[in-house]
């Protein structure tokens, strides 16, 4: 059985009661949060709803000054440097982890073809790939 839809009064209500109160946290309101209000899921309510949310509740989201704009602009550029740094490091971390998997790959590869010709698995020592520190 299919639920009524509401009409667009309806939803206009909504969507200023969610205003008011995104007005009232000091939050940007959002479309998923007149949805859940609503009760709708989301491709329904753009299925049925796209029209007012150009005509009713874009024109009414208050937009930013400059003067806010620009406290967040450096905020947003450390964010961007610490989002950076964080990748790296995670990319250096994935590139040791695969060199051991690789590693470990290698040696039960040799392994694996010594047992099914039938002869005696010596373990080998790991190999490093960093190469060794010469002492003068």
């Amino acid at each position: 059985m299919k639920r009524a839809l509401p009409d667009a009064d309806t939803v206009k209500a909504a969507i200023d009661t969610i205003l008011q109160e995104a007005s009232a946290s000091g939050r940007r309101p959002t479309v998923s949060a007149i949805e859940r209000h609503l009760g709708i899921p989301h491709a329904t309510f753009h299925r049925h709803y796209a029209d007012l949310l150009d005509t009713y509740l874009r024109r009414r989201i208050p937009t930013p000054t400059q003067d806010e704009t620009r406290t967040d602009r450096p905020e947003t550029d450390e964010r961007k440097e610490e989002n950076l740094r964080r990748l790296r490091k995670e990319n250096t971390d994935l590139r040791r982890t695969l060199a051991l998997y690789e590693e470990a790959i290698r040696q039960l590869t040799l392994e694996n073809d010594a047992l099914r010709q039938g002869a005696t698995v010596v373990a080998l020592p790991a190999r490093s790939r960093t190469s060794p520190q010469t002492q003068p």
